[in-house]
């Protein structure tokens, strides 16, 4: 696991933990803004997607998707985190004024080719928010304080939760990552939908972006162990909170 971890562990004053902590910690990929233009096909938040010509933008029952953002799959170092090494992953999600949220709140399409794709304007109706060029950096994760009857059989103190809480943020400085475990602090339960999923993306709400997850709180996505390995990423289940 990340070398980090530890340094960050040791710097915490949770030394006595590390061995527990370095078990149940998961590989992720941090996502870090990146000085670079925008470019068919580069990994970005906001803006153009790129897209197939013959790509019907989604739309659910209150109108257009969405553009979250596209992420190369060439752009990720190779590690133990599962994701596909090819390929150009686009996230939607559903733009509603009222902020319900339903089983298809977020759709995620994979295109084996990024060469042959290209920008498309969103339309008129979800044009929101900058655009900002990404990159990927290798690292390891641990979950949140946990909640309910799961705190019982958790070794860390209580006195020592605010240790804790900032190895979470060292750990993800930018609010936004892949695989992983999911933040659900702000939602008071583990929202990982059950045995066999696995944390997709993680975002943190942001201003420049236009991003407000349910009053300015995290989008978590999750993805099936399965459907992972296949590399189908046709069914996303999703907790905005």
């Amino acid at each position: 696991m990340s070398a980090d971890l530890t340094s960050y562990v040791c710097e915490l004053g949770l030394d006595d933990h590390r061995e527990y902590l370095l078990g149940i910690a998961r590989p992720c990929v941090e996502i870090l803004t990146a000085k670079a233009r925008v470019a068919k096909g580069c990994s970005k938040f906001g803006g153009k997607p790129d897209l197939p010509p013959e790509f019907e933008w989604p739309h659910h029952k209150a109108g257009p998707y969405r553009f979250i953002g596209q992420v190369n799959l060439a752009d990720v170092p190779k590690g133990p985190h599962g994701l596909p090494t090819d390929g150009l992953l686009s996230f939607f999600y559903v733009h509603a004024e009222e902020g319900e949220s339903f089983p298809d709140y977020v759709r995620v399409f994979r295109f084996d080719e990024p060469d042959t794709l290209r920008p498309v304007d969103p339309p008129v109706a979800v044009r929101l928010g900058g655009t900002v060029v990404v990159k990927f950096q290798l690292g390891a994760d641990v979950p949140d304080w946990p909640c309910g009857e799961a705190v019982k059989k958790w070794p860390v103190s209580y006195e020592q939760h605010d240790a804790y809480w900032q190895l979470r943020r060292k750990l993800h400085p930018s609010d936004r990552y892949l695989m992983g475990y999911p933040h659900n602090n702000t939602l008071a339960f583990d929202p990982t939908p059950g045995p066999g999923w696995r944390s997709l993306l993680t975002l943190g709400s942001d201003d420049d972006l236009e991003w407000c997850w349910h009053d300015g709180d995290w989008l978590v996505t999750f993805i099936e162990e399965t459907r992972l390995r296949a590399g189908d990423f046709s069914l996303i289940k999703s907790v905005a909170g």
